[in-house]
């Protein structure tokens, strides 16, 4: 059984589809998911061969919710019930407990610099009844700090068949840039427009670029609550032509074939990476990186390897290191290589699917 807060689109929960997707390939697997909120931006979710159910929270603090989990674990009859949510994990451990199901705890997905007094809370309810604590990063486990003797690490999966049969980059250019002959230097940040992403650095390194080198593009990808201020600090003459923000886009895969750098900075006053799946996908896309250094980011991005780990809200950093990559190809195209390597080495699905079933057996074994 797994349980999620919402299914919005974001990094722990494709995760936990992808690890779903992977596992409801094999038979053996009978796989029953619920999330607790209505939102659904993976509607591919309705197609998996699995049990999924909408249970939403009437509030925050719905108590309603323990009597109609207890029934789904009870009737369902789990082996194991692995939680990715704060909430979820703080509904279910104790329903676990009372039903002896064994418990994986995975809300962890961030390395936060210091954690909130709810998350301290949260902690207190949920670590001493986990089976099993498990993040994407070692420094999500340090940041929270986990029990040693129950903490696992198990980096992201990436699916790397996303990246075969893409649009041909002639069309993409054409949709993206508008020319499909365009031979600018992309660089983009795939990312929410939201608190915890630093766009401000970014944006302010862009304009500079573009006053010193008219070769360079800029490509901002996402959604949220911080487009609209963002958007406005572009200047009208820049924006569409040189900082293109086109909003969330479906096909990140093929767009990701015409850029030459994946930028993703981090607002480290509110927020700690975990290990970002867009990260990862420019490494799958042999792109080299730059990223604010910290958390889980300094565990995939190593610096002068696979891409540039610069400080936070480094904005003349960022434009060193993005003239260093356009005017040295060979230099980028090698880090792009590397990172690519990384990224099939570390972050195939297959491996991360294998590390999960092991702990699951693990655990079972235990019995």
């Amino acid at each position: 059984m797994v349980l999620i807060d919402t299914l919005i689109d974001g990094g722990i929960e494709r995760r936990m589809l992808e690890l779903v997707k992977a596992l409801s390939k094999d038979k053996r697997y009978e796989i029953y998911l619920i999330s607790l909120t209505d939102r659904v931006d993976y509607n591919y979710v309705y197609e998996l061969p699995i049990k999924f159910e909408i249970i939403k929270r009437k509030s925050r603090k719905d108590l309603s919710l323990y009597g109609k989990l207890y029934k789904r674990v009870k009737d369902f009859k789990p082996d194991i019930i692995h939680s990715w949510g704060t909430m979820s994990s703080v509904y279910v451990a104790p329903i676990a407990k009372l039903q002896g199901v064994k418990f994986v705890n995975g809300y962890i997905g961030q390395a936060p610099l210091r954690i909130t007094t709810n998350d301290y809370i949260r902690n207190l309810l949920t670590f001493f009844i986990s089976d099993a604590i498990v993040s994407n990063s070692v420094a999500g486990l340090k940041a929270y700090n986990a029990p040693q003797d129950r903490s696992v690490c198990i980096y992201n999966g990436m699916d790397f068949k996303r990246f075969e049969d893409l649009q041909p980059i002639n069309q993409v250019k054409k949709e993206i840039l508008g020319d499909e002959n365009d031979d600018s230097f992309i660089v983009a940040m795939v990312a929410a427009f939201e608190k915890r992403k630093d766009y401000d650095t970014f944006i302010n390194a862009a304009i500079k670029l573009c006053g010193i080198n008219p070769a360079i593009k800029f490509l901002l990808i996402g959604g949220g609550n911080n487009y609209e201020p963002i958007k406005s600090m572009v200047p009208p003459e820049c924006l569409s032509t040189r900082i293109m923000m086109p909003g969330r886009m479906p096909n990140i895969e093929s767009i990701l074939q015409i850029i030459d750098v994946g930028v993703l900075l981090t607002n480290s006053k509110v927020h700690g990476e975990g290990v970002s799946n867009s990260i990862i996908e420019y490494m799958a896309s042999s792109k080299p990186v730059i990223a604010t250094r910290g958390g889980g980011t300094d565990e995939v991005v190593f610096d002068g390897v696979n891409g540039f780990l610069v400080d936070y809200a480094a904005e003349q950093q960022v434009i060193d290191k993005v003239q260093e990559l356009f005017n040295d190809r060979n230099k980028a195209k090698e880090m792009g290589k590397k990172g690519y390597e990384m990224a099939r080495e570390k972050f195939d699905v297959v491996n991360m699917s294998q590390n999960y079933i092991d702990l699951y057996n693990k655990l079972l074994s235990a019995n």
